[in-house]
């Protein structure tokens, strides 16, 4: 399980066209959105101002749940999802591999 990091963005051209349907659609992702946030599928989902794009940060949830969770919103909004890797984690590779490369680079006497 890990952490993902999704940017989305409305796919205004296939929008409903009647304000009811418009009304209903929102109003079904956005009892959505607040359902993932509350069962920790999502830590936090955010909009940018203009309003049609935005980004999300999942809990600890597996690559299915995640592809569980964007497809509710398909066709209307189409993603871009990041697996993540604690920064602290990173930090930790970047020095084993340092170590791993600097034993190669010695040259026994």
């Amino acid at each position: 399980m890990t952490t993902f990091f999704g940017l989305w963005k409305v796919q205004t051209s296939i929008q409903p066209q009647d304000p009811r349907a418009a009304i209903q659609l929102y109003q079904a992702f956005g009892a959505q959105i607040k359902r993932d946030l509350e069962t920790g599928d999502l830590k936090e989902s955010h909009s940018f101002l203009n309003g049609d794009a935005g980004y999300f940060v999942t809990g600890d949830i597996s690559e299915e749940r995640v592809h569980q969770i964007i497809l509710r919103y398909t066709p209307y909004v189409s993603f871009e999802i990041h697996e993540t890797v604690p920064v602290l984690k990173t930090i930790e590779n970047l020095i084993a591999i340092s170590k791993e490369r600097a034993a190669m680079m010695t040259v026994p006497a």
